[in-house]
């Protein structure tokens, strides 16, 4: 029995990590293992391959396939005596209802996700739900609480170091700041999110950033700029064979040449982004394409073709509706909208609580990285008037970072400010000058000299701490990282 069950546990950890790359068949193995866990009441076994199966159902668009997944994850999550899985399930549940454009139900879960999350202290989750209910409200066209709660995720996803999702957070964000035309604040998240994702390989969302790059600058009339993103953002897309990007390249590309009042180009690429656009079948672009396209006839006085080009976007918008509409009414949640929203704002309002900074907050001092740096280059420009300085812990093992975050904070006043800057190191913009910040800086030194480390399991050599002068010190993570530590 503890043989069956220890090879189940090898052969789940296995799928687990292949779901992404072969959904069909890990699908049927995790159907299989789901029979041989029920077998031996393996009850984590069970909710696992579920999750698993909800997670494959969902790249292969068996989206009540997936939905009956998750009710049956839940069932599977009562027989256990904690709640470790439930606001993953919560979560997938909501996605395969997104899908199925059940906007009410899936906002539903996402809020019963949040809460859960913000319990078991899921962060993963968390930030995941955050990023659905902005969804949300963006496509329920309420622009406002769909770019506060993307930003909020923004500021959670940097503040526990979640870089794929802070990038994908940043996206969506950019794409609120877009629908309420507010370019030069877009231009400014999307360098923040080229900043966690061009190292790495994220280069789907890469070739966003860059695709919401153009649209911006073409907001902005910067022709050239614009340009140079559409086809960077175009070529990434081709190269990785990402159809949504491709087609919205094509489209802001033409968008570029009516600009320049270039409309024979504007028109080629146009049917270019149509073709793109039948190919992956994707109606809410095409009737994006149509729309160009009799703005550019239109341009051209040939209004025949606009008229005709004008009906073929309007059949296809009006079709999306037409859908839109009817998964709407056949969504049970819908008449509890007003009580949805009030419970989600509260529940988001409590996460900002905990999340942005309060000078007036007595818990906390810990701010976010980009907070930090922000601060650190505002105080920097105030000169010899400047009234900061700047120490920084480092030890190459994180939780001795973890242990200096809360004897710094001890130490902190109102205007101090604390941020995890990396794994390894941890900054702290003290609010004093001088022979104070030498006091704080020696008492800092020995608190950290008589903490009892031991007790935490750490043995090894002690933080290196360091003071600096605020004007001298670096403007990034990258120079910071280049200064010698004080005992090298």
């Amino acid at each position: 029995m503890e043989k069956s069950l220890y090879l189940l546990e090898i052969e789940i950890e296995q799928l687990k990590r292949r779901f992404e790359f072969a959904p069909t068949d890990v699908l049927s193995k995790a159907e299989q293992c789901l029979m041989r866990s029920r077998q031996i009441h393996f009850a984590e076994g069970a909710i696992q391959c579920l999750i698993l199966m909800c997670r494959c159902a969902l790249i292969l668009g068996k989206h009540t396939q997936g939905i009956r997944y998750a009710k049956e994850a839940l069932n599977a999550q009562n027989e256990l005596d904690n709640d470790e899985y439930l606001p993953e399930v919560l979560h997938l549940h909501a996605l395969h209802s997104w899908e199925e454009g059940k906007f009410y139900t899936a906002q539903q879960h996402w809020i019963h996700a949040l809460e859960q999350a913000t319990l078991e202290e899921d962060i993963h989750i968390l930030i995941e739900s955050l990023l659905g209910l902005g969804n949300i409200w963006r496509s329920t066209h309420e622009y406002h609480l769909a770019c506060a709660t993307h930003e909020l995720a923004v500021k959670v996803a940097n503040n526990t170091r979640q870089e794929s999702l802070e990038g994908r957070a940043r996206i969506l964000w950019a794409w609120d700041l877009y629908l309420l035309n507010r370019y030069v604040d877009m231009l400014t998240v999307l360098d923040g999110a080229l900043e966690v994702l061009e190292d790495k390989d994220f280069l789907q969302e890469v070739a966003e950033v860059w695709d919401f790059r153009a649209l911006a600058l073409l907001g902005l009339e910067r022709l050239e700029d614009a340009e140079e993103a559409a086809q960077y953002a175009h070529d990434l897309a081709v190269a990785n064979n990402l159809s949504w990007v491709k087609t919205h390249s094509y489209i802001n590309r033409a968008r570029l040449e009516m600009l320049r009042q270039n409309m024979t180009e504007a028109t080629t690429l146009l049917d270019k982004a149509e073709q793109a656009a039948r190919d992956s079948a994707n109606g809410e672009l095409l009737a994006l394409v149509y729309f160009q396209q009799s703005l550019v006839a239109e341009q051209q006085e040939d209004y025949q073709h606009a008229l005709t080009t004008f009906k073929r976007y309007r059949s296809y918008s009006t079709s999306q509706l037409d859908i839109q509409n009817k998964r709407e009414s056949k969504d049970k949640v819908r008449n509890s909208k007003k009580q949805l929203e009030q419970r989600a704002r509260k529940l988001i309002n409590r996460i900002r609580g905990q999340y942005e900074y309060d000078p007036e907050k007595h818990l906390t001092n810990v701010v976010s990285e980009t907070y930090w740096w922000e601060q650190l280059v505002l105080f920097k420009t105030a000169l010899k008037s400047s009234s900061y300085s700047v120490i920084i812990i480092y030890h190459d093992t994180p939780r001795y970072i973890d242990a200096c975050t809360e004897l710094t904070h001890s130490l902190c006043s109102k205007q101090d400010l604390v941020s995890r800057l990396s794994s390894d190191r941890l900054g702290l913009l003290l609010a004093d000058t001088g022979e104070n910040a030498q006091q704080i800086f020696d008492i800092l030194q020995q608190m950290i000299q008589i903490y009892p480390w031991e007790r935490k399991g750490l043995t090894g050599d002690l933080p290196d701490v360091s003071l600096h002068n605020i004007l001298s010190f670096p403007f990034t993570l990258d120079q910071l990282t280049e200064l010698p530590l004080k005992g090298s």
